[in-house]
């Protein structure tokens, strides 16, 4: 099935599913990576301009308004595209065609900084929507941009901020979560004539780049581990080929770690290619993430778990931009492969703002998402439907691709709480977390027991933490039989 037709199919069933009800997902967020590539400072640029060409898009305005002269700001998390003046210069169409000035903030802790801002009125005029925002209250700060029956006939994921049939965010672009980068040369030098579809062929693969080339099979990008082991979060929903996967580990299961189940396979896989020192770099510990760029698009480096939101980075770092490839992750349910298909930040208008700066900001949203190039120029999935999809998902082609469903909604924001209750921290990765452990046993060769013994620890803590999930045990006790 072709990807165009299998998008249509899910997210039509995902709107129906989601007309009489608010909107969230158990999980963390799907753009929890697309920022990583961010300088360590915060970052305000903006262009000016007054010519009136260029394109003019007018959507959801009232004709008494008027956006001759404003100035719109608008919070971003993309302080690289701040930085290298590529924001700037892709709105001076936008200020052309409304006479108006775009100014950008930039944050690098965005969720925490912008909800920090969120405790008053003043959060710029248009904003990438936090994920700290509960669903249910998203009409209190954001202004509503249509209803979801009109917005998800001409938007992918309409309904990730919605609520109350309103829709209050627009994706600003869309990812393919659980996927893989390599350098397509290395791969076809080792002799790899197809790409795995088991962690095993996966393996093997890497050793046979080991053998007959003279690449780094697999980069782990350790010394940023706070954020690249994170990335193998992302392979998870992918891996167990469900759409519920989590909302039944909640429901059904207790163990967050099941040999066979996703989690325990996805994270089994990690740890058997970082405990063979031929298949990584030779010090973990001096991992360079800017320098990986150029290295991989050379062909010094063949692999690394990376969103498909690196893959547009990975292609500018060097002359070789066509060998950058993006395949879907070596997990097979019942001989297929499924890919999570997910929407990065949501981008919303405050609510607190005039009738003339709303409006713009509307047209602004409307613009950047249906005419800016930005989701193109960044290899990501364009939020409007029909837009032409990137070439790196060709190796998605024979993949089934979904969207997670929603959590119910007595059970939104209970996975959450019982992973930050627990410290385990499933999106997490800081030093205590189960990733680091992993990592750092795998390469001092401590073996499968050490892997086994971290994979009981933590599903003794999920499983404690779960138990006295006060919401969970109502929900369960309620749905019993």
């Amino acid at each position: 099935m072709k990807f165009r037709k299998i998008m249509a199919s899910i997210l039509a069933a995902s709107t129906v599913l989601s007309l009489a009800a608010c909107s969230n997902s158990n999980g963390g967020s799907s753009t929890a990576s697309s920022g990583a590539d961010q300088s360590n400072t915060s970052s305000d640029a903006g262009s000016n301009t007054s010519s009136d060409t260029g394109s003019n898009t007018d959507n959801n305005n009232s004709d008494s308004t008027t956006t001759d002269g404003l100035t719109l700001k608008v919070l971003t998390h993309r302080t690289d595209r701040i930085e290298d003046g590529s924001l700037a210069e892709m709105t001076k169409a936008f200020e052309d065609a409304n006479n108006c000035k775009v100014e950008y903030q930039g944050f690098t802790d965005y969720a925490n900084d912008v909800s920090t801002m969120m405790n008053t009125t003043d959060y710029g005029d248009v904003l990438m929507i936090p994920d700290t925002v509960k669903v249910k209250d998203l009409g209190n700060f954001f202004e509503p941009l249509g209803s979801l029956a009109e917005m998800s006939e001409k938007y992918y994921w309409a309904d990730k901020k919605m609520c109350d049939g309103q829709v209050y965010g627009i994706a600003h672009l869309g990812t393919i979560a659980g996927g893989i980068c390599y350098n397509k040369r290395i791969w076809k030098e080792a002799g790899i004539e197809k790409l795995p579809t088991t962690p095993q062929e996966f393996v093997d693969d890497l050793k046979l780049i080991r053998d007959n080339t003279d690449a780094i099979p697999y980069y782990t990008n350790y010394a940023d581990a706070s954020w690249t082991l994170v990335q193998w979060a992302s392979l998870v929903n992918s891996a167990s080929g469900s759409s519920t996967y989590e909302n039944d580990i909640l429901t059904s299961k207790r163990d967050l770690f099941v040999e066979g189940d996703a989690y325990y396979e996805v994270y089994k896989m990690m740890f058997d290619v970082f405990s063979d020192p031929t298949l990584h770099e030779e010090d973990p510990m001096t991992t360079d993430w800017e320098g990986c760029k150029p290295a991989i698009n050379s062909g010094k480096i063949a692999t690394m778990v990376m969103g498909s939101w690196a893959v547009s980075q990975f292609k500018e770092a060097g002359e070789n931009p066509d060998d950058i490839g993006y395949m879907p992750a070596p997990f097979s349910t019942n001989g297929k492969q499924y890919a999570e298909s997910a929407p990065d930040y949501c981008m919303g208008v405050n609510k607190n703002r005039s009738d003339d700066i709303k409006a713009l900001g509307k047209k602004y949203i409307t613009w950047f998402v249906e005419e800016s190039g930005f989701a193109q120029k960044e290899g990501s999935i364009c939020a409007l439907k029909g837009s032409p999809l990137p070439d790196y998902l060709t190796d998605f082609a024979n993949c089934e691709l979904f969207i997670t469903e929603a959590a119910p909604e007595a059970l939104t924001g209970v996975w959450d709480a019982i992973n930050n209750e627990s410290e385990v921290g499933t999106w997490q990765g800081d030093a205590d977390n189960f990733k680091i452990k992993m990592a750092e046993a795998a390469f001092a060769g401590q073996g499968e027991d050490a892997f086994k013994q971290i994979v009981s620890d933590v599903n003794a803590k999920w499983n404690a933490t779960r138990d006295a999930n006060a919401e969970l045990a109502a929900y369960l006790e309620a749905n019993a039989g």
